[in-house]
């Protein structure tokens, strides 16, 4: 009994640190945000999820890195129209370069392929608090694996910028 009422109040001292441990902010940039996602309780868009969401959709969104904006619009036949957003006003397309590409699932990944490149750009989709994020799927560039590539800032089904698709 003796034992049992020392280790009590060392016991009682561990739990007290460790309950006030603030918790640790994962940086969206860095290779462990994905987990932190998983962790919280977030799991990969299923292929179902992605089409019904993405499928004839248009995309607002933003690199985590850089803050630069992009638009997209993805059709619900595989194809993807993306441009750059700065400097122009909705639906205008005055000035901005379009790329045409082609998208489509791969495993638990949505891939993006664009222009003649045949190099795909894959990203795992998580949809949160109405935003979707793009999980960068392998290091590229300045964003490794398991990190925040970008976020959207509005989803809107249809082609809202009017984009000209292959064969308009």
């Amino acid at each position: 009994m003796k034992r049992w009422a020392r280790a009590m109040p060392l016991a009682l001292l561990m739990l007290a640190g460790s309950a006030c441990e603030p918790e640790q902010e994962i940086a969206p940039t860095s290779p462990a945000y994905e987990q932190s996602l998983i962790d919280s309780g977030f799991r990969p868009m299923s292929e179902r999820r992605t089409a019904s969401l993405l499928s004839d959709a248009t995309v607002y969104a933003t690199y985590a890195l850089t803050e630069q904006k992009w638009i997209e619009y993805i059709d619900s036949g595989g194809v993807v129209v993306r441009t750059s957003a700065a400097g122009d006003p909705a639906g205008t397309g005055a000035g901005r370069t379009l790329l045409f590409g082609s998208w489509w699932r791969e495993g638990d990944s949505t891939c993006f392929a664009y222009g003649h490149s045949s190099a795909a750009e894959c990203y795992r989709l998580y949809y949160r608090d109405g935003s979707l994020l793009y999980v960068q799927t392998q290091s590229g560039g300045q964003v490794p694996a398991g990190a925040l590539l970008g976020y959207s800032t509005g989803i809107r089904k249809g082609n809202s910028e009017n984009f000209p698709l292959i064969g308009d």
